[in-house]
């Protein structure tokens, strides 16, 4: 995936990723042709290959550019405590409703857990905040998770407050449930 500085690029890249996410909306995602991005995008299949390797790709770029956590990483260095942590994925849950529901209908949800999974890595590395041992337990974990909610919240029709998911993230997340 193209990770450079160059405007033109970028412009196609969101092109690319808003024409595949619009024609999601319409068809199954076997169905869509790296072909048929191109026409939708108004971009050559050059242009494609020149910035994404698959459909997956610019899934991921969509969600990489969009998610809370991957902005948290980047503006923070991983500062947030866990309940501001359970606050960010709440919002984005909400505010993203519409995207997570077309990936869990085409069963795409994996490429989330994906993202997180190396967001996760990221700052638990840098962070030190657990013994390297239970890290890639820990990621799983959190990854795992907030995909699982996140697919329930919109495969449900949830429309609980950001506060509400908020709780029920942190609760479930860290094990109150079943106390």
């Amino acid at each position: 995936m193209y990770c450079g500085n160059n405007k033109t690029a970028l412009t196609s890249q969101r092109q690319i990723a808003e024409a595949l996410l619009r024609l999601l909306e319409e068809q199954p995602y076997g169905g869509i042709s790296v072909s048929a991005i191109c026409k939708q995008a108004d971009v050559s299949r050059q242009t494609f290959y020149s910035l994404f390797q698959s459909k997956e790709n610019v899934i991921t770029f969509a969600l990489r550019n969009d998610c809370c956590y991957s902005a948290m990483v980047q503006d923070s260095g991983c500062s947030y405590s866990f309940q501001q942590i359970c606050g960010g994925f709440s919002q984005y849950i909400i505010s993203h409703a519409g995207i997570l529901e077309v990936l869990s209908r085409h069963d795409l949800m994996p490429l989330l857990r994906s993202v997180l999974r190396e967001d996760f890595s990221l700052c638990l590395s840098t962070a030190g905040q657990c013994c390297q041992a239970l890290q890639p337990y820990l990621i799983d974990y959190l990854s795992a998770g907030i995909t699982s909610i996140a697919e329930t919240y919109v495969r449900t029709g949830e429309t609980a407050s950001p506060e509400a998911l908020e709780g029920i993230i942190y609760m479930l997340l860290r094990g109150e449930f079943y106390r």
